[in-house]
């Protein structure tokens, strides 16, 4: 058996408050890919990110081909072969690609005189043909789709031919198609001799790239997998310490038949066709599609966020036409976004903060503000939600993903929806606290709240949606009652090949 290529030797680290990673050990040779799974705040982020020299051990140490590195920061971590991509992009956004993709090595191109553009812009052609993405290289990052950011990113951490390639959550934007291509990737690099550390909650990703399988729970090294012996429901059990639950829970009531919200022939931005839809009380309507399907930008005029092209909405009987979502939130029609640390959180507020924001936005400029009763809110909220956190006070930067969505969620259950759009509501959530999510949003519809969900797991659409939406090329391509709903059927409208709309 070849000697690792890397060894990570009982890494422990500390953050006030809590012990991230205790004694933990990982080893990792050439052409190997190793899956790293464990719930939100397990610690695999954090150890990743003191193998790329984001954050120093406490205690422990990194060996790389058997000579011990320590790495002041992510800069030495590249020089030495390591690359990461990051749960959180990294890109910024009103430079274009070509610059995006040459982030850090800018100096590369000006050795012995002026910047040589032109060979930045042919590395960066390189970078994105390697992962098979076709972009125009001068456009602003900003105005990609967010699967192309992700795509982007993955592209950018290339650059230089690591020897050492840390994904986390690499698909979380991604669609089915763009999935595939990120595989084919993997594939190609452990063909390479490159060693890849995969970080993801979705376990069919986890058992299609992986040589083994790493898990972490509390921050601690429990245990080896072997994908091709074990299965699902066992590496599920050795990161939650209990055998896996049934993942979809059961309504306990029926939607009801009156309508809440109505949609007639609306047309957001940039569809050629109007949809029209109707959402009754205590249902969850689910929005499936590919990427690019226009879900998101018909949530985002639904919202107020954006007018549509024609069309019309009624709520409760009522027009409904919102300029702006500060009228949307007026009647009670509330969004939580697809990209929560983009638009659905304030990161460097407490929990307490982001609670109490749409309530505050809610009252007006000179409403009177109880400080005590916005920390009972959110220690309601906590408790409800099962947030994992040492306090109210906590800033929502620290806390894990699962628990970030938790805060997203509770910020606008306080307020008492007539209406909750979820736009990808378990996007880089592990099994644990997707599991709890469900089953707050079941408890959601039962009692009354009618959603609309919209996300990219097909699995999540099927077995929480009462009926599913279908959206193809920013066109209605059908609507499928749940006792008629099947993957194949989905992907058939989803695909064009699904016959009319019913």
């Amino acid at each position: 058996m070849t000697a690792p290529l890397l060894e990570m030797r009982g890494i422990t680290k500390r953050f006030p408050g809590v012990a991230a990673l205790t004694n933990v050990d990982l080893s990792l040779r050439r052409g190997e890919v190793v899956a790293l799974c464990g719930e939100n705040g397990a610690g695999k982020s954090t150890l990743m990110k003191i193998l790329g020299g984001v954050f120093a051990p406490d205690e422990g140490e990194i060996l790389i081909e058997g000579t011990k590195v320590a790495f002041s920061g992510p800069s030495d971590a590249r020089a030495a072969g390591v690359s990461l991509v990051h749960q959180e992009l990294l890109l910024v956004p009103q430079l274009d690609v070509t610059a995006n993709l040459n982030l850090g090595r800018e100096q590369a191109y000006r050795v012995g005189g002026p910047m040589r553009f032109e060979s930045m812009r042919q590395e960066a052609q390189k970078l994105l043909d390697r992962i098979g993405l076709d972009i125009d290289l001068s456009t602003p990052v900003e105005k990609l789709s967010p699967a192309k950011q992700q795509m982007v990113e993955i592209a950018r951490s290339l650059a230089g031919d690591p020897r050492i390639l840390v994904m986390d959550e690499p698909t979380s934007s991604l669609g089915a198609a763009e999935a595939r291509r990120l595989y084919d990737v993997i594939d190609d690099l452990r063909d390479h001799g490159v060693a890849v550390v995969y970080i993801s909650h979705r376990m069919d990703e986890v058992f299609r790239v992986s040589d083994r399988i790493a898990v972490l729970r509390d921050g601690r090294y429990v245990g080896e997998l072997d994908p091709k012996r074990d299965s699902v429901d066992r590496v599920v059990s050795l990161m939650v310490g209990r055998p896996r639950s049934r993942q979809f829970p059961t309504r306990q009531s029926e939607p009801g038949k009156d309508v809440v919200l109505r949609v007639e022939n609306l047309t957001p931005p940039g569809a050629q066709e109007g949809a029209s839809f109707d959402l009754h009380k205590g249902e969850i309507l689910g929005f499936a599609g590919l990427i690019g399907s226009g879900r998101t930008e018909l949530m985002q005029v639904i919202a107020g966020l954006d007018q549509p092209l024609s069309g019309r909405m009624f709520l409760a009987g009522g027009p409904y036409q919102p300029r702006f979502p500060r009228e949307a939130l007026a009647k009670g029609v509330f969004l939580a976004p697809e990209d929560r640390k983009r638009h659905g959180l304030l990161l460097d507020f407490s929990i307490t903060e982001n609670v109490a924001v749409p309530a505050t936005a809610h009252r007006g400029p000179l409403a009177w503000i109880s400080r005590r009763r916005e920390k009972t809110a959110a220690v309601q909220s906590i408790a409800d939600l099962n947030v994992r956190t040492f306090g109210p006070a906590q800033r929502t930067v620290t806390l894990s993903g699962g628990n970030q969505q938790k805060v997203v969620l509770a910020k606008w259950l306080a307020l008492g929806p007539k209406a909750l759009i979820l736009d990808e509501p378990t996007r880089g959530i592990d099994v644990g606290a997707k599991a709890e999510i469900y089953q707050r949003i079941v408890d959601l519809a039962d009692a009354g709240v009618s959603i609309l969900l919209v996300s990219s797991e097909m699995e999540e659409v099927l077995g929480l949606s009462d009926r599913i939406v279908v959206l193809r090329s920013r066109r209605l391509a059908g609507v499928v009652p749940r006792a008629e709903a099947s993957e194949e059927r989905l992907m058939q409208l989803m695909a064009g090949a699904g016959g009319a709309a019913a």
